[in-house]
């Protein structure tokens, strides 16, 4: 052997052996997403954010550690008063997306190491850990009243949400998390009554009797009937109303817990596909790995098993990357680098990318765009991410031969994308939770199984976190299908 093909071979060992390392990598990155997602079983279904025995149990561990350290912590009891009203006007559709939209921009106007909790139908608990001084608690109040106020968009409605915050901190306020969150309840409802609208108001010493008497006070003067008092003709009545208030919430509870049962199983049927997905890409590295060590393999064989194990740690990485994205999302540790930017350029640098798939696919791709600039306030990476599971989901569920078009429009300074196929459609059943984490329609798995179906998700949290919606539409199975993002476009892109 000369001594070039020995330098040649001697490189090419050395590349296998780094791609080795990185698929190892690839593997530990992949078990530490899955224990993450294994440790968060108390995620609420519809925001996605803790549930209340998830955010007690981390005030639990904070109490104790704060009271080892002599830290101070903070709860922040938040109201978002005119979310009923919006949901009653709009419909529960547009209602929900709204309590994510609260949701979002609570966690994404706290600190990381924060806590966001659904409390209730319209309002969240936030843990505020390792405070120096309770002026940080109203610092991060004044964040999230400025966040929650700013003018958003679901669908076409233009909202502005109204916000009360009640505020308590440990230990000046309470030892435990019970008198934390009793003090907290009260503050917000003083807040509210006080006519304070969008302000924090750190108030009385209370109890828990206290805030059941301040939230039974509020209902009745909605409902137009002054507060009970002791000894009134019409204490029985009221109490019966209590009583049927009492029955309501232990239904809506049952709901709650019926679906959080449900988010359980489906993330249990999870990690069966997730181990079955990161199985497949080992094979084949174990195959390449061993061919390195049979006699004889030579500078011919070299090239086939570095281009296998390539592809299979680029898989790796695809899943991995998905994985931890949705555990980003569930602990609502997402950030976005929010930029100007041209979305031409991005829609043109998502098709580049899946240029290789679809021409696999001999699939032909049209994309019909506007003249000039489409700016929007965003963040490049992510949204290169939505509209490459756009284009890779029209690709992959598209019979080869077939045609996928890509457009955009501009309307009253909204940008409207569209990615429309005509692969084998989606049926009307599933259409309506397409967008929900871990779900497969069982013919697009038999079509093509590859994946772990959290991408429609993801595109879903991340137009959201841009303040815009996605939508999808077919007619049917063998019909096609059409997805929809709307942006909000800046002024003069």
């Amino acid at each position: 052997m000369d001594a070039q093909r020995a330098a040649h071979l001697l490189q090419a060992n050395e590349q296998l052996v780094l791609a080795v390392i990185r698929a190892q990598d690839e593997a530990a990155a992949a078990a530490q997403a899955l224990a993450e997602l294994a440790r968060s079983p108390h995620i609420e279904a519809l925001t996605g954010r803790p549930d209340g025995a998830l955010l007690f149990d981390r005030l639990t561990h904070a109490l104790a550690a704060a009271r080892h350290k002599g830290d101070r912590l903070g709860l922040l009891f938040v109201s978002v008063d005119n979310l009923q009203v919006l949901n009653d006007t709009l419909g529960h559709a547009l209602g929900d997306q709204l309590l994510k939209l609260a949701a979002q921009r609570l966690a994404a106007a706290v600190r990381g190491s924060d806590t966001v909790s659904r409390h209730g139908a319209h309002e969240f608990l936030i843990l505020l850990t390792s405070l120096s001084h309770a002026r940080e608690a109203l610092a991060v109040a004044d964040s999230i009243v400025g966040a929650m106020s700013l003018p958003g968009q679901v669908g076409a409605q233009k909202i502005t949400f109204n916000t009360s915050i009640g505020i308590s901190v440990f230990p000046d306020d309470g030892e435990d998390g019970d008198a934390l969150i009793d003090r907290a309840t009260a503050a917000m409802y003083n807040a509210r009554r006080r006519g304070l609208g969008s302000y924090f108001f750190r108030g009385e010493a209370a109890t828990t009797a206290r805030s059941l008497e301040l939230r039974t006070a509020e209902s009745l003067q909605r409902a137009g009937e002054p507060p009970p008092h002791a000894g009134d003709a019409g204490t029985a009545e009221h109490r019966r109303e209590a009583n049927e208030q009492l029955l309501l919430a232990a239904l809506h509870t049952q709901e709650l817990l019926d679906a959080a049962e449900s988010a359980y199983r489906r993330q249990a049927e999870l990690m069966g596909v997730v181990a079955h997905e990161l199985r497949g890409p080992l094979g084949p590295i174990s195959m390449a790995a061993s061919l390195l060590g049979m006699e004889g393999a030579g500078k011919p064989v070299m090239p086939m098993v570095k281009g296998v194990i390539e592809r299979q740690v680029a898989l790796l990485s695809r899943l991995v990357g998905d994985l931890l994205d949705m555990t980003r999302i569930n602990t609502g540790k997402l950030r976005l680098d929010v930029q100007r930017i041209d979305v031409t350029r991005v829609i043109a640098e998502a098709v580049r990318d899946l240029e290789p798939a679809t021409a696999a696919r001999l699939q032909q791709v049209r994309v019909e765009l506007p003249g000039g600039e489409l700016i929007v306030n965003g963040d490049r990476l992510r949204l290169g991410q939505v509209m490459t599971n756009l284009v890779g989901n029209a690709s992959k569920f598209t019979q080869h031969g077939g045609v996928i078009t890509i457009t955009a429009s501009v309307s009253d300074a909204t940008l409207t994308i569209g990615v429309m196929d005509n692969g084998i459609g989606i049926s009307l059943e599933a259409l309506s939770h397409i967008f929900d984490p871990f779900v497969q329609e069982s013919r697009a798995t038999s079509f093509d199984g590859s994946g772990l179906g959290i991408g429609l998700s993801l595109v879903r949290e991340l137009v959201q976190a841009h303040g815009g919606q996605v939508i999808a539409q077919s007619e049917g199975l063998g019909k096609g299908s059409r997805f929809t993002v709307r942006l909000p476009l800046l002024s003069g892109g």
